[in-house]
């Protein structure tokens, strides 16, 4: 949990004050019994901000579950079957922009389930060393959802006019790192390309990466970077144009934490 307040009084270099705070949950759950193993990870983040006397906005809003399940074969290699599922809590607007037909209501982008992705895999692991693993999985398929009237009227999220529901058949390449370079300091990232066979060209990629400093067994300091690319995706760019566009988002926070182990 984060928070983070700035407060000024006749204060000549100018601002604004600032209000925001963010929560994270990141969680696993891990099984493993002869050559059988079973890994389940939860990633929920949620954030406000206010600026002045702007209402409170949403900052960070995200819900990653994953589960994977896997019969080893050797030291290194492992058959494995994984489920994917992403989407946030809360709708999403553009600031700057109106409703066409009512311009007191910011232009909305997204909601839950608005989009939803839902990839299953089918594959093998090759794990050369502990902190490396690839991925490579031929049999997938990858599911958007649209559940929000506004939005699939629109077409929104490369879904069809009116549709809730997009099935693409693919293949899925993903690459993790779990690294700790310096005592205290974890590096973890997570490359996921999605390749659907109707259009090869159309990848979709997501690349996400956590550094964590921990200062203390209460407190530590993260760096969240998250990169999102998809084709059939349009959005508005930083310069005003609409088309597909890599996606980015960057969070420094200063948490204070408690884990559970073994529980």
């Amino acid at each position: 949990v984060g928070f983070t307040t700035i407060q000024l009084n006749n204060w000549s270099g100018g601002g604004q004050d600032a209000v925001a705070f963010n929560g994270l949950i990141v969680a696993s759950a891990d099984y493993a019994q002869g050559v059988f193993s079973w890994d389940n990870d939860l990633d929920l983040g949620y954030g406000l901000a206010k600026l002045g006397n702007q209402v409170f906005r949403k900052a960070d809003d995200r819900i990653i579950v994953g589960s994977k399940a896997s019969l080893k074969q050797s030291e290194t290699f492992r058959y494995t079957a994984f489920l994917d599922f992403r989407t946030q809590f809360a709708p999403g607007f553009a600031y700057d922009k109106f409703e066409p037909l009512d311009s007191t209501k910011f232009l909305k982008l997204s909601n839950l389930l608005a989009p939803g992705y839902l990839t299953g895999a089918l594959g093998g692991e090759w794990t050369p060393i502990p902190e490396f693993k690839l991925l490579v999985a031929p049999i997938a398929a990858r599911a958007t959802f649209v559940v929000d009237d506004d939005l699939n009227s629109k077409g929104a999220f490369g879904v069809d006019t009116n549709a809730t529901l997009k099935v693409n058949l693919g293949g899925v390449i993903s690459a993790a790192l779990n690294w700790s370079p310096f005592e205290n300091v974890t590096l973890k990232s997570q490359l996921t390309t999605f390749t659907p066979y109707e259009a090869p060209a159309l990848w979709v990629v997501t690349f996400e990466n956590a550094l964590i400093m921990k200062v203390n067994s209460w407190l530590d300091v993260t760096l969240l970077t998250s990169i999102f690319y998809d084709d059939r995706v349009p959005v508005t760019r930083d310069d005003g144009t609409v088309g597909p566009a890599t996606q980015a988002r960057n969070i420094l926070s200063v948490n204070i934490a408690y884990t559970w182990q073994n529980f």
